[in-house]
């Protein structure tokens, strides 16, 4: 973990000296390091998403947060978040740039085998429009209430991916389900 806390710091640093011009060198270096970060994340996030049994997607550590099922689809629909940056969804899928249809997205009620297809699907979605928006980095887009550099973008969703990611794997350890990657 101080690796990779490290190691992205350090290209940070280097990506945000690069006189302003986020498709430089370093940020091609930095979507590098994040397109790593997000195969990291898919595979554990698939291997989790199918070792949990059905009976439990609906379990929840308390009331007011979200359960494996709701966070494995908050993570879909995250994924699509490239949409705002002018990348392509296939047509099925009903996320658009207006944020009450990512809301939408995490209200479908799918199945523990749905679910598992959605965050596939999501995940190679998010490494195509990673590639998609290399040489973009510098643009501005509207996310939610605010507006956001491509470059800034994708740090905060490998970052909030992360997060979830370890959020998941707690839930899985509190009930006595062992990540794959662990055994």
């Amino acid at each position: 973990m101080k690796r990779f806390f490290f190691r992205t710091t350090a290209l940070l640093v280097s990506f945000a000296a690069c006189s302003g011009n986020a498709d430089s060198e370093g940020g091609n270096e930095m979507l590098s390091l994040l397109e790593a970060k997000i195969e990291i994340a898919r595979d554990k996030f698939v291997e989790l998403a199918e070792a949990i049994p059905e009976e439990q997607y609906d379990w929840r550590p308390m009331d007011g947060v979200r359960s494996f099922r709701e966070v494995f689809i908050h993570i879909a629909s995250d994924n699509w978040a490239p949409v705002v940056m002018g990348v392509e969804a296939p047509e099925d899928i009903p996320v658009t740039t207006e944020m009450d249809s990512f809301r939408a997205y995490q209200d479908q009620g799918l199945t523990k085998a749905e679910t598992v297809v959605e965050v596939r699907r999501s995940f190679d979605f998010i490494l195509r429009a990673l590639d998609e928006t290399r040489g973009r980095l510098d643009e501005q887009v509207m996310f939610g209430e605010r507006e956001w550099g491509i470059d800034e973008m994708w740090v905060a969703l490998v970052t909030h991916m992360h997060e979830h990611l370890g959020q998941t794997i707690a839930y899985a350890r509190a009930n006595e389900i062992v990540p794959p990657w662990s055994r």
